[in-house]
């Protein structure tokens, strides 16, 4: 509507002024034609009165008549230049007519838009606003006239009135679109915000739109503040849930945010704390903050982005306290609690401590390099001879160490080494320290648990005196017959001297080779531990003892059952190798911790009595048992082992005669003792029978002689359980070995002792209904084997889907359950157990197999109620458990 009405204005000048120029031409022409006349009129005079009598009159007349003929056409022309003229004009008031037209409805037309608008020419002075304009200036003074005023008046006017504050607005420039020259967003001081938007006209005009969006930018103001509690919300709840301590901290160094977990490291009360306290007046009395780790200054300058603080408080906690610092001003603290990742680290360091100094001691040169050819260990001779610490050694590549010359000379063999081969070789090397030592060195190659050379581990002992020497015994040889004579004496002292020496060596050499192959043995029995102490190996081998016992169940021929026997043998000798290296090592790292209680000690001994039975009579050894209805206090599984350990040990090292296991009453505790007619120890000995790998006596009778751990168990065992060991032997007779266990709560369990006195002895497996879950299939088939065996109802299931699924699990309800803790998908035994007693109207004995050899699962499961059995299980112990639960 703009555009029209300056396009109609400048159709209404052009009709102006074509009028203009026709009024113009129009006064030329009358003007002329009356001279012409005035012309015409004189001549005619002059003809009259007498022209006629002279000789030009005829001239005279031709030109009067020459005149009037230009008269008549100069009139013709006024003519149509009047017509002309009154066309202009007529046009000139239809243009006028249609202007004031065109003005009226662009007036009506901004007077019906919401928005305040103002039209400006060319020069940017008011033209045409709409009311909405003008109400901006109903309550000043200031005087807005079209044609006058200018936009930059009306900016002046905004502020000077306090219609816009350019103090306290903050404008938004918003993107130009097509045909915008300028769109801004402001704030007026009533607090309504305005978007302001220019455009140009065709005639270089300029319209000017002036918006209320207050209730668009107040509903925007109110999502973006929504958006962001519901953003703090979101982040408060990841922070709590956190498992470290988080505070946030603003530049002005008070807390804003924090979790529970931040509250219970640093030792708050949560109604202490509040957004906005000073945090170092909060926390500067707690032990956390006390000297002053984890409060950073907040002064400017340069600064790491991360601060970090190591913290170990009375109680032994190792906190780690890391301070992030924000871009904006303050920072973020995190406590994470690395007690156990620094006791391990300590562990690792004290072993890498033992390692070192074993290995400083030697005077050979010991390093180890991984498959990438760098070193990883290197001791003091070795860093005698390069003249670097280990510090700058380790972790440098072999060319790096050696140059890279010498590095192509050992390359040969170095490659050999890594290919699984043992190499020894003699060369004379350059060292960076301008040393040239003859060095006997030894590659050994170092293999994981996978058969993979992952390094190897190089001895290298200096033989460049015993080379030298060598060579000179070997000039000396040569110019022997000549200075036979007078070295005679001197020669002979010399080769005494070399002999001596070259002894000396060989036996440093041979000493070496036996650390050599002690630390071997050592990498191998703790390879052995690792892989035992895996649920993976502990389930086949479960599975395997359950198959065999299965086998051995029914009627096979003599060559079978023989062979079955020898598998269960073998079975057996895994087993107990499996569980001496996990025993030794979780003794070693401090984890075992005992639940002590009152019991029968004939509970135990009797469980033991059978199972150690059969293992005697098939060595052809005769068994004893004296029953003993005594209470005793300890932990009947720690002490079983010790038994377990006392019992394998007299069978072990006896050829023929008798064992006998009972207890002898002291005045404070009962003596459980183990008799033997075996080889016996020496007195001398009797301390390091309970040393790790010492094994007193020869190999009895082709039977397998053990790494030498048994004792050492006993010893670690009986000192957690705080029980006295005892020991006497006589060689070629035998032995005893006794345990002192403390006596238990005589009134607490006489009901108890009376009920397993009269209890009943008869087999209660045959006809019951037994519920086995396990999901390994090959331990659900030998479970189902061995259970009919001995006359049981089996059913077997895999998951706890299948167990709820399968109609015939619980129905009818199975008088015992065997579970397996770890199930699929992260389900435990615990759970089915649950579920099933949820189904049954009363409760069902329940047998918890698993490899977890923690105390705080086997306490669990006692607290319920349950029997638990570690894996692998056997099926004689197996079994005694089911009777006593069945019975």
């Amino acid at each position: 509507m703009a555009d029209f009405h300056f396009r109609k204005s400048s159709s209404v000048a052009q009709q102006g002024k074509r009028a203009a120029d026709l009024q113009a031409q129009l006064d030329a022409l009358q003007y002329e034609n009356n001279k012409l006349k005035t012309i015409n009129q004189v001549l005619m005079q002059r003809v009259e009165m007498g022209w006629g009598n002279h000789s030009d009159a005829y001239r005279s007349f031709q030109n009067a008549a020459l005149l009037a003929e230009k008269v008549k056409q100069g009139t013709l022309k006024l003519r149509q230049t009047m017509h002309k003229l009154d066309q202009a004009n007529t046009a000139l008031a239809r243009a006028r007519l249609e202007s004031d037209d065109a003005r009226q409805q662009l007036g009506d037309t901004m007077e019906s838009v919401a928005d305040a608008i103002a039209l400006f020419d060319r020069q940017r002075r008011l033209v045409l606003a709409n009311a909405r304009f003008y109400e901006f200036w109903k309550n000043t003074d200031a005087r807005i006239e079209a044609g006058v005023t200018s936009l930059d008046d009306i900016t002046s006017l905004a502020v000077a009135h306090r219609i816009f504050d350019p103090a306290i607005n903050s404008i938004e420039t918003v993107e130009h679109s097509a045909g915008l020259l300028n769109d801004r967003i402001f704030q007026l001081t009533n607090g309504h915000w305005l978007r302001m938007s220019e455009r140009r006209t065709a005639d270089e005009g300029l319209v000017v739109v002036y918006s209320d969006i207050t209730q668009l930018k107040e509903s925007d103001i109110a999502h973006q503040q929504h958006t962001l509690a519901e953003n703090n919300r979101a982040l408060q709840s990841i922070v709590d849930n956190l498992s470290q301590g988080v505070a946030l901290v603003n530049a002005e160094q008070q807390i804003e945010c924090w979790n529970d977990r931040f509250l219970e490291i640093v030792g708050l009360d949560a109604h202490d704390v509040k957004p906005g306290t000073g945090f170092r007046a909060l926390v500067k009395d707690t032990e956390v903050h006390n000297d002053g780790a984890g409060l950073p200054s907040m002064t400017a300058g340069a600064r790491p982005t991360v601060i970090e603080h190591e913290k170990q408080l009375c109680n032994a906690t190792v906190l780690e306290i890391k301070s992030h610092f924000i871009a904006a001003g303050g920072y973020v603290n995190t406590y994470t609690d690395i007690t156990e990742r620094s006791r391990n680290a300590e562990a690792l360091r004290d072993s890498e401590r033992r390692i070192r100094s074993i290995t400083n001691a030697l005077p050979a040169l010991v390093s180890y390099i991984n498959s990438d050819r760098r070193y990883e260990f290197t001791n003091k001779a070795f860093e005698d001879w390069f003249d670097r610490l280990h510090t700058e050694i380790e972790g440098e590549y072999l060319w790096d160490v050696f140059g890279l010359e010498e590095y192509q000379r050992h390359q040969s063999y170095i490659e050999q080494a890594m290919q699984g081969q043992v190499v020894s070789f003699e060369v004379e090397q350059q060292l960076p320290n301008n040393k040239r030592p003859i060095f006997h060195k030894t590659y050994v190659p170092h293999y994981d648990a996978e058969e993979r050379v992952i390094g190897f581990f190089a001895l290298e002992q200096d033989v460049s005196e015993r080379r030298r020497t060598a060579e000179a015994l070997k000039h000396a040889y040569q110019h022997m017959e000549q200075r036979v004579y007078e070295r005679t004496k001197e020669l002979t002292a010399l080769n005494q001297q070399l002999h001596v020496e070259i002894a000396e060596r060989a036996q440093v050499e041979e000493n070496l080779l036996d650390a050599k192959r002690e630390a071997e043995q050592a990498n191998i029995s703790k390879t052995r531990f690792m892989a035992a102490a895996s649920h993976d190996l502990l389930q086949p081998l479960n599975a395997a003892r359950l198959f065999a016992t299965a086998l051995l169940d029914h009627d096979l021929p003599a060559n079978i059952e023989q062979l079955g026997r020898s598998l269960s043998r073998s079975l057996h000798d895994v087993e107990w190798l499996l569980g001496t290296l996990v025993d030794i090592s979780k003794l070693e790292a401090g984890v075992v911790e005992p639940i002590s209680d009152t019991f029968v000690i004939d509970d135990l001994l009797s469980n033991l009595a059978n199972e150690f039975n059969q293992q005697a009579a098939s060595t052809g050894l005769q068994f004893k048992y004296v029953p003993c209805s005594g209470l005793v206090y300890s932990d009947s599984q720690l002490l079983a082992r010790i038994l377990r350990n006392f019992l394998s040990n007299a069978i072990r090292y006896t050829d023929h005669g008798t064992l006998l296991l009972g207890c002898r009453r002291r005045a404070d505790s009962v003596e459980i003792q183990v008799w033997d007619t075996g080889v016996g120890v020496a007195a001398s000995q009797l301390q390091e029978i309970f040393q790790e790998f010492r094994r007193v006596g020869t190999r009895r009778k082709g039977k397998d002689s053990g790494l030498g751990l048994g004792l050492a168990i006993v010893d670690k065992l009986s000192r957690v359980l705080g029980h006295q060991v005892t020991v006497s032997s006589w060689p070629g007779k035998g032995s005893v070995f006794g345990v002192r266990v403390p006596y238990g709560n005589q009134a607490s369990n006489q009901q108890q002792i009376s009920e397993q006195i009269n209890a009943p002895q008869q087999d209660p497996l045959p006809g019951r209904r037994i519920l086995v879950i396990d999901n390994d299939e090959a331990i659900c088939v030998g479970m189902e084997t061995v259970l009919s065996g001995w006359g049981c109802q089996v059913i077997s299931v895999r998951t706890l889907r299948e167990l709820i699924e399968n109609p015939n699990a619980l129905q009818p309800a199975p008088d015992l359950v065997i579970a397996d803790y770890h199930l699929d998908d992260g389900d435990t035994g615990l759970q089915a157990v649950d579920l099933i007693n949820q189904r049954m109207p009363h409760k069902i004995p329940m047998l918890i197999i698993t490899a977890n050899y923690t105390n705080e699962l086997r306490q669990q499961v006692k607290d319920l109620g349950y029997r638990l059995l570690n894996k692998p299980v056997k099926p004689l112990k197996l079994r005694s458990a089911m009777v006593h639960f069945l019975s």
